[in-house]
Protein backbone atom coordinates (compact mmCIF):
# COMPACT_ATOMS: atom_id res chain seq x y z
CA UNK A 1 0.00 0.00 0.00
CA UNK A 2 1.16 3.49 -0.53
CA UNK A 3 1.57 5.52 1.64
CA UNK A 4 -0.98 8.32 0.95
CA UNK A 5 -3.58 5.45 0.77
CA UNK A 6 -2.66 4.71 4.02
CA UNK A 7 -2.52 8.47 4.91
CA UNK A 8 -5.83 8.28 3.43
CA UNK A 9 -7.24 5.45 5.88
CA UNK A 10 -6.11 7.01 8.84
CA UNK A 11 -7.23 10.06 7.91
CA UNK A 12 -10.80 9.32 7.98
CA UNK A 13 -11.99 9.67 12.06
CA UNK A 14 -10.38 12.82 11.97
CA UNK A 15 -13.66 14.38 9.91
CA UNK A 16 -15.09 14.02 13.59
CA UNK A 17 -13.11 16.01 15.29
CA UNK A 18 -15.29 19.17 14.45
CA UNK A 19 -18.29 17.87 16.50
CA UNK A 20 -15.83 16.32 18.85
CA UNK A 21 -13.77 19.63 19.29
CA UNK A 22 -17.73 20.91 20.02
CA UNK A 23 -18.10 18.64 22.94
CA UNK A 24 -14.73 19.31 24.19
CA UNK A 25 -15.74 23.58 24.39
CA UNK A 26 -18.76 22.56 25.71
CA UNK A 27 -17.64 20.56 28.67
CA UNK A 28 -14.83 22.61 29.63
CA UNK A 29 -15.96 25.22 32.07
CA UNK A 30 -16.27 28.47 30.32
CA UNK A 31 -17.55 31.42 30.85
CA UNK A 32 -20.36 30.64 28.39
CA UNK A 33 -21.69 27.49 31.34
CA UNK A 34 -21.54 29.79 34.18
CA UNK A 35 -24.89 29.68 35.18
CA UNK A 36 -24.77 25.93 35.17
CA UNK A 37 -21.58 25.77 36.87
CA UNK A 38 -23.32 27.52 39.97
CA UNK A 39 -26.26 26.12 40.45
CA UNK A 40 -24.49 22.76 39.81
CA UNK A 41 -21.88 24.25 42.83
CA UNK A 42 -24.65 25.11 44.87
CA UNK A 43 -27.05 21.73 44.49
CA UNK A 44 -26.45 19.40 47.79
CA UNK A 45 -25.63 15.96 46.81
CA UNK A 46 -28.03 13.20 47.20
CA UNK A 47 -26.67 10.68 49.61
CA UNK A 48 -29.48 8.53 49.70
CA UNK A 49 -27.81 4.72 49.54
CA UNK A 50 -27.35 3.47 46.08
CA UNK A 51 -25.89 0.75 44.54
CA UNK A 52 -24.53 0.50 41.14
CA UNK A 53 -24.02 -2.13 39.05
CA UNK A 54 -21.25 -2.36 36.71
CA UNK A 55 -21.37 -4.89 34.00
CA UNK A 56 -17.27 -5.85 33.41
CA UNK A 57 -16.85 -6.73 29.88
CA UNK A 58 -13.43 -6.31 30.13
CA UNK A 59 -11.19 -8.10 33.22
CA UNK A 60 -10.35 -6.92 36.12
CA UNK A 61 -9.25 -8.29 39.53
CA UNK A 62 -10.90 -8.30 42.68
CA UNK A 63 -8.14 -6.26 44.29
CA UNK A 64 -7.49 -4.10 41.11
CA UNK A 65 -10.99 -3.38 41.57
CA UNK A 66 -10.97 -2.73 45.09
CA UNK A 67 -7.81 -0.30 44.75
CA UNK A 68 -8.82 2.00 41.93
CA UNK A 69 -12.63 2.04 42.25
CA UNK A 70 -14.21 0.57 45.40
CA UNK A 71 -11.83 2.15 47.65
CA UNK A 72 -11.72 5.87 46.44
CA UNK A 73 -15.15 5.94 45.38
CA UNK A 74 -16.02 4.94 48.96
CA UNK A 75 -13.83 7.65 50.43
CA UNK A 76 -15.53 10.54 48.80
CA UNK A 77 -19.37 9.51 48.33
CA UNK A 78 -19.72 6.76 50.68
CA UNK A 79 -23.19 6.51 50.07
CA UNK A 80 -22.59 5.19 46.63
CA UNK A 81 -21.71 0.95 46.68
CA UNK A 82 -20.35 -0.66 43.26
CA UNK A 83 -21.76 -4.01 42.72
CA UNK A 84 -19.85 -6.12 39.59
CA UNK A 85 -21.59 -8.48 37.30
CA UNK A 86 -19.03 -10.45 35.53
CA UNK A 87 -20.07 -12.31 32.36
CA UNK A 88 -20.18 -16.33 32.52
CA UNK A 89 -21.45 -19.13 31.07
CA UNK A 90 -25.08 -17.90 31.72
CA UNK A 91 -24.36 -14.29 32.59
CA UNK A 92 -23.54 -11.91 28.85
CA UNK A 93 -25.55 -8.51 28.36
CA UNK A 94 -28.11 -10.38 26.13
CA UNK A 95 -29.23 -12.60 28.95
CA UNK A 96 -29.45 -9.47 31.44
CA UNK A 97 -31.57 -7.61 29.15
CA UNK A 98 -33.53 -10.82 28.42
CA UNK A 99 -34.24 -10.65 32.22
CA UNK A 100 -34.71 -7.11 32.50
CA UNK A 101 -31.73 -6.54 34.67
CA UNK A 102 -29.60 -4.20 32.29
CA UNK A 103 -26.68 -2.69 34.68
CA UNK A 104 -26.13 1.21 35.80
CA UNK A 105 -22.69 0.93 33.65
CA UNK A 106 -20.67 -1.19 31.42
CA UNK A 107 -16.97 -1.34 31.38
CA UNK A 108 -15.95 -2.75 28.16
CA UNK A 109 -13.73 -1.95 25.26
CA UNK A 110 -13.80 0.92 22.87
CA UNK A 111 -14.35 -1.33 19.79
CA UNK A 112 -17.30 -3.37 21.05
CA UNK A 113 -19.87 -0.02 21.73
CA UNK A 114 -20.86 -0.11 18.45
CA UNK A 115 -22.55 -3.33 19.52
CA UNK A 116 -24.29 -1.93 22.81
CA UNK A 117 -24.95 1.66 21.49
CA UNK A 118 -26.58 -0.02 18.67
CA UNK A 119 -29.35 -2.03 20.83
CA UNK A 120 -29.91 0.89 22.30
CA UNK A 121 -28.54 0.42 25.67
CA UNK A 122 -25.73 3.69 25.74
CA UNK A 123 -26.80 7.13 25.48
CA UNK A 124 -24.93 10.33 25.15
CA UNK A 125 -23.64 11.08 28.08
CA UNK A 126 -22.77 14.97 26.55
CA UNK A 127 -25.28 16.62 29.43
CA UNK A 128 -24.28 14.70 32.23
CA UNK A 129 -20.31 15.17 31.44
CA UNK A 130 -21.58 19.15 30.85
CA UNK A 131 -23.49 19.19 34.54
CA UNK A 132 -21.46 17.57 36.32
CA UNK A 133 -18.10 19.50 35.04
CA UNK A 134 -16.20 17.14 33.31
CA UNK A 135 -13.22 18.83 31.48
CA UNK A 136 -12.87 16.33 28.62
CA UNK A 137 -9.95 18.28 27.01
CA UNK A 138 -7.83 16.03 29.89
CA UNK A 139 -8.18 13.37 28.20
CA UNK A 140 -5.93 12.06 25.56
CA UNK A 141 -7.46 13.56 22.35
CA UNK A 142 -7.43 10.34 19.79
CA UNK A 143 -9.51 8.26 22.65
CA UNK A 144 -12.15 10.84 22.77
CA UNK A 145 -12.28 10.71 18.98
CA UNK A 146 -12.28 6.99 18.87
CA UNK A 147 -15.16 7.49 20.95
CA UNK A 148 -17.03 9.91 19.11
CA UNK A 149 -16.51 7.64 16.14
CA UNK A 150 -19.05 4.79 17.73
CA UNK A 151 -21.76 7.02 16.85
CA UNK A 152 -22.68 9.55 13.73
CA UNK A 153 -23.48 11.61 15.11
CA UNK A 154 -20.07 12.24 17.19
CA UNK A 155 -21.95 11.49 20.66
CA UNK A 156 -20.08 10.90 24.00
CA UNK A 157 -21.13 7.63 24.86
CA UNK A 158 -18.23 6.82 27.26
CA UNK A 159 -15.58 7.81 29.27
CA UNK A 160 -12.52 6.46 29.23
CA UNK A 161 -10.43 4.55 32.39
CA UNK A 162 -7.09 3.52 30.35
CA UNK A 163 -5.04 3.31 27.47
CA UNK A 164 -3.53 0.12 25.94
CA UNK A 165 -0.17 0.00 24.64
CA UNK A 166 1.50 -2.35 22.47
CA UNK A 167 4.98 -3.94 23.37
CA UNK A 168 7.60 -6.60 22.47
CA UNK A 169 8.39 -8.71 25.62
CA UNK A 170 11.05 -11.36 25.34
CA UNK A 171 12.48 -13.98 28.02
CA UNK A 172 15.79 -13.36 28.71
CA UNK A 173 16.80 -17.22 30.01
CA UNK A 174 16.10 -18.40 26.11
CA UNK A 175 18.20 -15.35 24.38
CA UNK A 176 21.30 -16.00 26.91
CA UNK A 177 21.33 -19.27 26.63
CA UNK A 178 21.21 -19.85 22.43
CA UNK A 179 23.53 -16.57 22.77
CA UNK A 180 21.46 -13.73 20.96
CA UNK A 181 21.46 -10.25 21.62
CA UNK A 182 18.32 -8.64 22.86
CA UNK A 183 15.97 -6.98 20.89
CA UNK A 184 16.43 -3.21 20.62
CA UNK A 185 13.53 -0.47 20.37
CA UNK A 186 13.34 0.84 16.76
CA UNK A 187 13.63 -2.41 15.20
CA UNK A 188 11.03 -3.13 12.18
CA UNK A 189 9.04 -6.26 11.48
CA UNK A 190 12.18 -7.55 8.99
CA UNK A 191 14.41 -7.05 11.95
CA UNK A 192 12.16 -9.25 14.35
CA UNK A 193 11.57 -11.66 12.38
CA UNK A 194 15.49 -12.26 11.40
CA UNK A 195 15.98 -12.16 15.11
CA UNK A 196 13.38 -14.69 15.69
CA UNK A 197 15.10 -17.06 13.24
CA UNK A 198 18.14 -17.25 15.34
CA UNK A 199 15.61 -18.66 18.15
CA UNK A 200 13.80 -20.82 17.12
CA UNK A 201 14.94 -24.30 17.34
CA UNK A 202 14.63 -27.84 19.07
CA UNK A 203 16.86 -29.11 21.69
CA UNK A 204 16.19 -32.29 23.80
CA UNK A 205 12.62 -32.99 22.55
CA UNK A 206 11.53 -29.51 23.58
CA UNK A 207 10.50 -26.84 20.86
CA UNK A 208 11.38 -22.49 20.98
CA UNK A 209 9.42 -20.55 19.02
CA UNK A 210 11.51 -17.25 18.27
CA UNK A 211 8.43 -14.90 18.32
CA UNK A 212 4.53 -14.94 18.76
CA UNK A 213 2.85 -11.98 17.14
CA UNK A 214 -0.52 -13.80 18.31
CA UNK A 215 -3.19 -12.86 15.06
CA UNK A 216 -3.15 -11.40 11.93
CA UNK A 217 -5.65 -8.54 13.44
CA UNK A 218 -3.03 -7.49 16.03
CA UNK A 219 -0.62 -6.83 13.09
CA UNK A 220 -2.55 -5.17 11.23
CA UNK A 221 -4.07 -2.59 13.81
CA UNK A 222 -1.19 -0.33 13.14
CA UNK A 223 -2.04 -0.09 9.26
CA UNK A 224 -5.98 0.78 11.03
CA UNK A 225 -6.91 -1.67 9.38
CA UNK A 226 -9.92 -3.58 10.16
CA UNK A 227 -12.30 -6.59 9.00
CA UNK A 228 -15.45 -4.18 8.39
CA UNK A 229 -16.40 -0.93 7.35
CA UNK A 230 -17.92 0.89 10.08
CA UNK A 231 -19.83 3.29 8.31
CA UNK A 232 -21.35 0.16 5.33
CA UNK A 233 -21.24 -2.65 7.85
CA UNK A 234 -19.85 -4.26 5.19
CA UNK A 235 -16.33 -6.48 4.71
CA UNK A 236 -12.76 -4.35 4.43
CA UNK A 237 -10.37 -7.10 4.22
CA UNK A 238 -10.21 -7.86 0.19
CA UNK A 239 -7.04 -4.37 0.64
CA UNK A 240 -3.45 -3.66 0.64
CA UNK A 241 -3.01 -2.97 4.59
CA UNK A 242 -4.32 -6.75 5.32
CA UNK A 243 -2.56 -8.28 2.69
CA UNK A 244 0.59 -6.87 4.25
CA UNK A 245 -0.72 -7.72 8.04
CA UNK A 246 -1.41 -10.97 6.30
CA UNK A 247 2.01 -11.37 4.48
CA UNK A 248 3.53 -10.64 7.88
CA UNK A 249 2.06 -13.97 9.62
CA UNK A 250 3.24 -16.22 7.43
CA UNK A 251 7.17 -14.85 7.33
CA UNK A 252 6.95 -15.46 10.88
CA UNK A 253 4.73 -18.36 11.38
CA UNK A 254 6.58 -20.64 8.98
CA UNK A 255 9.68 -19.99 10.03
CA UNK A 256 11.10 -23.41 10.75
CA UNK A 257 10.42 -24.20 14.71
CA UNK A 258 8.33 -20.91 15.04
CA UNK A 259 4.81 -22.60 13.73
CA UNK A 260 2.12 -21.72 15.86
CA UNK A 261 -0.45 -23.93 16.47
CA UNK A 262 -4.26 -23.23 16.07
CA UNK A 263 -6.32 -22.93 19.44
CA UNK A 264 -2.67 -21.55 21.06
CA UNK A 265 -3.31 -19.19 24.05
CA UNK A 266 0.29 -16.98 23.28
CA UNK A 267 0.44 -15.59 27.02
CA UNK A 268 0.64 -19.11 27.99
CA UNK A 269 2.95 -19.87 25.91
CA UNK A 270 5.15 -17.00 26.78
CA UNK A 271 3.74 -16.66 30.83
CA UNK A 272 3.56 -20.11 31.63
CA UNK A 273 5.32 -23.02 29.38
CA UNK A 274 8.07 -20.31 28.92
CA UNK A 275 8.59 -21.82 25.84
CA UNK A 276 8.52 -18.68 23.42
CA UNK A 277 11.23 -16.01 23.23
CA UNK A 278 9.27 -12.99 22.16
CA UNK A 279 5.74 -11.81 22.43
CA UNK A 280 4.72 -8.87 20.56
CA UNK A 281 1.23 -8.39 22.63
CA UNK A 282 -0.71 -5.21 24.61
CA UNK A 283 -0.32 -4.25 28.13
CA UNK A 284 0.46 -7.44 29.98
CA UNK A 285 2.05 -5.83 33.03
CA UNK A 286 -0.93 -6.74 35.07
CA UNK A 287 -2.14 -10.20 33.67
CA UNK A 288 0.08 -12.61 35.24
CA UNK A 289 3.87 -11.40 34.83
CA UNK A 290 4.41 -11.33 38.65
CA UNK A 291 3.09 -15.11 39.01
CA UNK A 292 5.87 -16.34 36.09
CA UNK A 293 8.14 -14.29 37.53
CA UNK A 294 7.99 -16.74 40.60
CA UNK A 295 8.36 -19.57 38.19
CA UNK A 296 11.20 -18.29 36.82
CA UNK A 297 10.47 -15.98 33.77
CA UNK A 298 13.42 -13.65 33.47
CA UNK A 299 11.69 -11.00 31.44
CA UNK A 300 11.99 -7.57 29.90
CA UNK A 301 10.20 -5.74 27.16
CA UNK A 302 11.36 -3.29 24.03
CA UNK A 303 9.48 -1.31 21.70
CA UNK A 304 6.93 -3.23 19.54
CA UNK A 305 7.89 -3.56 15.81
CA UNK A 306 6.53 -1.12 13.23
CA UNK A 307 6.27 -1.65 9.53
CA UNK A 308 9.23 -0.12 7.55
CA UNK A 309 7.02 2.22 5.97
CA UNK A 310 5.12 3.42 8.99
CA UNK A 311 7.87 3.86 11.83
CA UNK A 312 7.31 3.66 15.23
CA UNK A 313 3.12 3.25 14.43
CA UNK A 314 2.28 0.22 16.88
CA UNK A 315 -1.42 0.17 17.21
CA UNK A 316 -4.83 1.93 17.18
CA UNK A 317 -6.54 3.27 20.20
CA UNK A 318 -7.47 0.17 22.26
CA UNK A 319 -8.88 1.63 25.35
CA UNK A 320 -11.05 0.20 28.07
CA UNK A 321 -14.27 2.43 28.66
CA UNK A 322 -17.46 3.20 31.37
CA UNK A 323 -20.47 4.05 29.58
CA UNK A 324 -23.55 4.90 31.33
CA UNK A 325 -26.55 2.56 30.16
CA UNK A 326 -29.77 4.49 29.22
CA UNK A 327 -32.08 2.51 31.41
CA UNK A 328 -30.08 3.73 34.89
CA UNK A 329 -31.87 5.18 37.27
CA UNK A 330 -28.51 6.16 38.90
CA UNK A 331 -27.38 8.09 35.88
CA UNK A 332 -26.38 11.40 38.32
CA UNK A 333 -24.73 8.96 40.91
CA UNK A 334 -23.13 7.10 37.89
CA UNK A 335 -21.35 10.19 36.91
CA UNK A 336 -20.48 11.02 40.38
CA UNK A 337 -18.52 7.64 40.01
CA UNK A 338 -16.56 8.21 36.80
CA UNK A 339 -15.87 11.71 38.04
CA UNK A 340 -14.04 9.99 40.95
CA UNK A 341 -12.66 7.13 38.59
CA UNK A 342 -11.28 9.63 36.12
CA UNK A 343 -9.50 12.09 38.89
CA UNK A 344 -6.10 12.84 38.60
CA UNK A 345 -5.79 11.16 41.52
CA UNK A 346 -7.51 7.55 40.65
CA UNK A 347 -5.79 8.13 37.21
CA UNK A 348 -2.29 8.28 39.05
CA UNK A 349 -2.92 5.57 41.59
CA UNK A 350 -4.41 2.79 38.80
CA UNK A 351 -1.07 4.07 36.78
CA UNK A 352 1.23 3.39 39.78
CA UNK A 353 -0.24 0.65 41.43
CA UNK A 354 -1.79 -1.83 39.19
CA UNK A 355 0.21 -1.05 35.29
CA UNK A 356 -2.83 0.48 34.04
CA UNK A 357 -1.48 3.36 31.29
CA UNK A 358 -3.83 6.59 31.99
CA UNK A 359 -5.92 8.10 29.66
CA UNK A 360 -4.99 11.37 30.63
CA UNK A 361 -3.39 14.07 28.53
CA UNK A 362 -0.27 14.03 30.77
CA UNK A 363 2.74 12.62 30.23
CA UNK A 364 4.15 12.85 34.33
CA UNK A 365 1.17 11.06 35.37
CA UNK A 366 2.11 8.41 32.32
CA UNK A 367 5.80 8.10 33.03
CA UNK A 368 4.37 6.87 36.78
CA UNK A 369 3.61 3.48 34.81
CA UNK A 370 4.48 0.71 37.31
CA UNK A 371 6.32 2.65 39.85
CA UNK A 372 4.34 1.06 42.98
CA UNK A 373 4.98 -2.31 41.81
CA UNK A 374 8.18 -3.95 42.94
CA UNK A 375 8.41 -6.53 40.30
CA UNK A 376 8.35 -3.85 37.55
CA UNK A 377 11.43 -2.30 39.18
CA UNK A 378 14.58 -2.27 36.82
CA UNK A 379 12.58 -3.30 33.70
CA UNK A 380 12.32 -0.81 30.25
CA UNK A 381 9.17 0.44 31.09
CA UNK A 382 9.98 3.60 28.42
CA UNK A 383 9.35 0.37 25.93
CA UNK A 384 5.75 1.31 26.27
CA UNK A 385 5.92 5.08 25.23
CA UNK A 386 8.10 4.75 22.02
CA UNK A 387 5.59 4.11 19.57
CA UNK A 388 2.58 6.35 18.68
CA UNK A 389 -0.77 5.30 18.96
CA UNK A 390 -3.09 6.39 16.38
CA UNK A 391 -7.09 6.99 16.30
CA UNK A 392 -9.25 4.32 15.54
CA UNK A 393 -11.65 4.20 12.60
CA UNK A 394 -15.16 3.51 13.24
CA UNK A 395 -16.00 -0.24 14.06
CA UNK A 396 -18.50 -1.85 12.99
CA UNK A 397 -21.10 -3.69 15.44
CA UNK A 398 -20.12 -6.87 13.55
CA UNK A 399 -16.25 -6.78 13.88
CA UNK A 400 -15.89 -9.57 16.55
CA UNK A 401 -17.59 -12.89 16.75
CA UNK A 402 -18.09 -14.73 13.87
CA UNK A 403 -16.09 -12.47 11.86
CA UNK A 404 -13.17 -13.03 14.51
CA UNK A 405 -13.06 -16.76 13.73
CA UNK A 406 -13.28 -16.65 9.85
CA UNK A 407 -10.01 -14.31 10.19
CA UNK A 408 -7.79 -17.05 12.12
CA UNK A 409 -9.08 -19.48 9.77
CA UNK A 410 -7.88 -17.34 6.87
CA UNK A 411 -5.27 -16.77 8.40
CA UNK A 412 -4.00 -20.18 9.00
CA UNK A 413 -4.96 -21.33 5.28
CA UNK A 414 -2.35 -18.53 4.38
CA UNK A 415 0.06 -20.02 6.34
CA UNK A 416 -0.46 -23.44 5.16
CA UNK A 417 0.01 -22.32 1.12
CA UNK A 418 -3.82 -20.70 -0.03
CA UNK A 419 -2.68 -17.67 -2.46
CA UNK A 420 -3.63 -14.17 -1.00
CA UNK A 421 -6.12 -13.21 -3.78
CA UNK A 422 -8.06 -16.37 -3.03
CA UNK A 423 -7.55 -16.13 1.01
CA UNK A 424 -8.74 -12.47 1.18
CA UNK A 425 -12.08 -13.29 -1.42
CA UNK A 426 -12.82 -15.89 0.45
CA UNK A 427 -12.50 -14.36 3.66
CA UNK A 428 -14.66 -11.60 2.59
CA UNK A 429 -17.31 -13.61 1.12
CA UNK A 430 -17.61 -15.12 4.23
CA UNK A 431 -17.70 -12.28 6.38
CA UNK A 432 -20.54 -10.55 4.41
CA UNK A 433 -22.34 -13.43 4.49
CA UNK A 434 -21.94 -14.06 8.70
CA UNK A 435 -23.31 -10.27 8.65
CA UNK A 436 -26.22 -11.01 6.14
CA UNK A 437 -27.30 -13.75 8.60
CA UNK A 438 -26.62 -11.29 11.83
CA UNK A 439 -29.12 -8.75 10.93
Amino acid sequence: MKRHEVKRILSGPAMLLIPLMLALTGCGGERGNEPATKEMENRPVDTTPVTLQLFLQQSVSDQDVNQIWIEPLKKIYPHITLELIRPGKDVTIDSLIAAGKIPDMIYAFNGILPGYYLTDLLMDMSPLIKQHQIDLSRFDPAVMQSIAAVSKEGSIVALPFTNQFAALYYNKTLFNRFGVPYPKDGMTWDDAAELAKKLSRSEGGVKFAGMDVETVSRVARPLAALKIDGATDKASVNTEAWRKAFDLVRTVYTIPNNERPSNTNSLNRFMKEQSVAMLGTVNILAQGLEDAMKQGLDWDMAQYPSYKEYPNVSTIVDSHVFSITKTSKHKDQAMLALKVFTSDEVQLKSTKTTGRLTILNNNDVKQQLGKDMPFLQGKHLDAAFKSKIIASPAFSRFEFGANSNALTDAMYEYIDGKDINTTLRDLEQKINTNIANSK
